[in-house]
């Protein structure tokens, strides 16, 4: 047995030995990292499969309704979120653009602010941190390797951070304005003595709440004329390579809430502009009054809120959330319905019921037949076949695409996108962006899948919001993926079984 057991083991040896003398000498490859590499589902979000579907109008013509021709395209997967973002979601965003602002001025203005509110080697210079503008760095000690430290908390009932707000936010006293009568004659000087919370008096001052990053300019640096010339060394043209595809935004991001008034005339819209964005009633409704300037800011911020949150190790297999393609909104809208016309499916806008379907100008002067006067919570109404909400009527949605009615003609059949670049000193017609989905002032014709329309990129209306996607690096086979996307159609159907919607 001792003999059995010895010659075992002999010939376990040998055969090891043997293996690694075969792949002496060959090519065997190399791996980057042994870490698990799948994404979690982001959260408030659905995967959506790859696939190829027919693009375009499937109805007759709006004139005038710049519509797309037909075409037959192929989307990658990717996720996308259930529902367009929703006040709740966007105040995040303005919050921490505020709180930012208080922390910076904690750091320069006050006693050993450098050591209270900042690091001094920070562990995550990733993160979008800019510390100080160059004229406020001088005679600053470490100010380069300065960052705000996120961990300490920031106490509003303390004076410290009160004043910091009021020196740092706040109007000046003339522009001050408060919604209590100042002196009335009736109430004598309680009126003005009264204090009310944060979110009922302006005062901050909402062209302060800006948000500065950068991004990289892929397909600047991939055009030809920017490219390395490995047989003379040199590039084809004089660049900067620190600067040349680097892009620096500067946003202001607080929603313009007097679109609701701007939008339109003759007529009394003052309720919605005093309360639609703070109010809490209105928190889980779509957030409007956003430009597609800020759309994207807020889909930059999403991606480096979730990296901070991520282990260090994992942050490189994450994806940056942005705005959808023309194309991967159809895709999306569509449920995996081929021609259809509403996201429904159907070619209707009421079910068998006669309700209406989603939430739009159903009757001439009347927007209250389906149950909305003017936007809807963003998970009302019942969800398409990929379980997405109000991907027809509601707001119409920002896209990343730029507007050109020629665009289905000449852009690629896989994965098709047509942007540009726009700046301030460019033509306006270089500044449309494709919207979509129609919303709850416009007509039924405005909430087909097919239907497109235009908005420019620096403004901002009371009937248009967003919503984020993220591209899915997982390419499995066709069957392989199939397989996978059963699970989450099962999911959605027994979500929607139980009644459960949007991101409970």
């Amino acid at each position: 047995m001792k003999k059995i057991i010895c010659y075992f083991f002999a010939g376990c040896i040998l055969l090891s030995l043997s293996a690694c003398f075969t792949a002496e000498g060959e090519l065997r490859g190399r791996t980057t990292t042994r870490l698990d590499f799948n994404i979690a589902d982001p959260y408030g979000m659905v995967e959506l499969p790859g696939g190829s579907f027919t693009m375009g109008a499937n109805d007759q013509d709006v004139p005038y309704a710049n519509r797309t021709d037909m075409k037959t395209i192929t989307i990658s997967p990717f996720w996308i979120d259930q529902t367009e973002i929703t006040n709740a979601e966007y105040r995040q965003f303005t919050h921490w653009v505020r709180d930012s602002i208080i922390r910076k001025w904690l750091m320069v203005n006050t006693e050993r602010g450098y050591e209270k509110w900042g690091w001094t080697n920070d562990p995550d210079p990733s993160w979008n941190q800019e510390f100080l503008a160059e004229d406020e760095q001088q005679d600053r000690r470490n100010e380069e390797n300065t960052y705000i430290n996120w961990y300490k908390n920031l106490n509003f009932q303390k004076r410290e951070v009160t004043e910091a707000m009021v020196r740092s936010l706040i109007l000046p006293e003339d522009e001050q304005m408060w919604l209590e009568a100042d002196g009335d004659q009736n109430w004598g000087d309680a009126a003005s003595t009264t204090l009310r919370p944060h979110f009922q008096s302006k005062l901050i001052d909402r062209r302060k709440l800006i948000y500065d990053y950068t991004w990289f300019d892929a397909n600047l640096a991939a055009s030809r004329v920017n490219t390395y010339d490995t047989e003379s060394g040199v590039y084809y043209e004089v660049i900067n390579r620190n600067q040349a595809f680097i892009i620096k935004e500067r946003v202001p991001v607080y929603p313009d809430t007097l679109t609701w008034v701007r939008d339109f005339t003759y007529n009394f819209n003052e309720p919605m502009f005093d309360n639609y964005f703070w109010h809490p009633a209105y928190n889980d409704y779509p957030v409007v009054g956003v430009s597609w300037k800020q759309a994207k800011a807020f889909c930059h911020w999403r991606t480096e809120w979730k990296l901070y949150h991520l282990p260090e190790e994992r942050r490189v297999f994450e994806t940056p959330y942005r705005l959808p393609t023309e194309a991967e909104w159809e895709w999306a809208a569509r449920g995996g319905r081929e021609l259809a016309m509403f996201p429904w499916g159907g070619p209707y806008s009421r079910n068998y019921k006669g309700c209406f379907m989603a939430n739009f100008k159903p009757l001439r002067g009347n927007y209250w037949a389906d149950g909305y006067i003017y936007t809807a919570p963003a998970d009302a109404y019942g969800p398409n076949d990929y379980y997405l909400f109000n991907m027809a009527g509601n707001v119409a949605e920002w896209t990343e695409s730029a507007f050109n009615p020629m665009a289905d003609i000449f852009a690629s059949d896989l994965n098709p996108e047509y942007t540009y670049n726009a700046q301030s000193a460019d033509h306006p017609h270089f500044k449309k962006k494709v919207i979509k989905g129609g919303s709850w002032k416009d007509i039924g014709a405005f909430l087909q899948i097919g239907a497109r329309d235009y908005e420019y990129q620096d403004s901002s209306r009371c009937y248009i919001g967003f919503r984020c996607v993220k591209s899915n690096p997982f390419e499995a086979d066709k069957q392989q993926y199939e397989e996978r996307f059963k699970g989450v159609k099962k999911n959605m159907k027994k979500n929607k079984k139980n009644g459960t919607r949007g991101r409970e």
